[in-house]
């Protein structure tokens, strides 16, 4: 409905609280630009690759078992989430809110991801080596982590562990595009 004046709503999650956020409508297309397109961010490590992977097979189990479609995988929603996973790492900080301010919308555009939803989990452990359990299993105990999880209206999904040390972070993000 163009020249209505209806604006596109995009609704943040970040499982901790809710953030409406009112947008002008974003065209679907893409702008070349004379810039090389950036190289993905792989995985930091095969063990954090597979990681990630039995995060996304965790979590679809238990959407399968609530009667909700499996997330897709999106590598590059995939790249912004171990980015963030890395600058929490790099810059000790655990937060919804990036240190430079920056807010989970302000990431996923940044990725130059168009979407109409998006909501992010995070999880932070010590010495546990395998972090996957710990991290799904919490989040399913905090009703705001649970939502993201089981919300019918995400398709898709990308997660970014970073590792230092014995400590990992994990970052999940939920996406309709």
């Amino acid at each position: 409905m163009i020249g209505t004046g209806w604006a596109a709503i995009a609704l943040c999650l970040t499982g901790c609280e809710q953030v409406m956020e009112y947008l002008p409508p974003l065209p679907r297309i893409e702008i070349p630009s004379n810039q090389p397109p950036q190289p993905l961010q792989l995985a930091q490590t095969p063990q954090t690759a597979q990681i990630e992977a039995q995060v996304r097979q965790k979590i679809n189990q238990v959407r399968q078992k609530n009667g909700l479609q499996p997330l897709q995988n999106n590598e590059k929603l995939a790249q912004v989430a171990r980015k963030y996973s890395r600058q929490m790492m790099e810059k000790n900080f655990f937060s919804h809110t990036g240190s430079d301010g920056s807010t989970l919308s302000d990431r996923v555009r940044a990725g130059k991801i168009i979407y109409w939803m998006v909501g992010e989990n995070l999880f932070k452990s010590k010495n546990i080596p395998q972090p996957v359990s710990a991290a799904v299993e919490g989040w399913l105990a905090s009703p705001g982590h649970r939502e993201n999880l089981l919300r019918p209206v995400f398709r898709e999904t990308g997660v970014g562990v970073w590792r230092q040390g014995n400590t990992y972070i994990i970052t999940q993000l939920f996406l309709r595009g």
